[in-house]
């Protein structure tokens, strides 16, 4: 097995109220405002943020080093240091302005899932296109 996974992700990153992480491995159940699941891990502060801001976006990049530079770890100001941030188009939150997509999304429900919570929420709006950052746990 890969590391962890033996599935590549799409590297997200995710600001809920000034914060943000990289997060992996979504879950995209489709509809008319389609349920997306994102697994956070119990330990970390995103979990609470997003509990807290109850709307966030989920942002596709295209620079998974720099993504993981300022966002896979803890850390203050991460947004200032990423450097591009602006409002969403939508709902009352902030978006990573050079992102390549980015979801809207409002809190629905959570699942405990081991180490982990898998937070559900709507997806509101989604808009960009284009190229984003894929990790392959297979490619080290």
């Amino acid at each position: 097995m890969c590391e962890r996974s033996p599935l590549p992700t799409p590297v997200l990153v995710i600001v809920a109220s000034g914060h943000g992480a990289v997060v992996g491995w979504p879950l995209v159940i489709p509809g008319d405002q389609p349920l997306v699941g994102l697994p956070l891990h119990k330990a970390r502060k995103t979990l609470q943020v997003v509990r807290e801001a109850r709307v966030f976006s989920i942002n596709l990049v295209r620079d998974a080093e720099k993504a993981y530079e300022i966002f896979g770890k803890p850390g203050e100001r991460k947004l200032e240091r990423w450097g591009k941030v602006a409002e969403c188009k939508v709902l009352p939150c902030r978006r990573l302005g050079d992102a390549s997509r980015v979801v809207e999304c409002i809190y629905s429900h959570e699942v405990e899932v081991g180490d982990h919570v898998v937070v559900f929420c709507r997806a509101v709006a989604s808009y960009g296109c284009g190229e984003y950052a894929v990790w392959d746990p297979c490619s080290k």
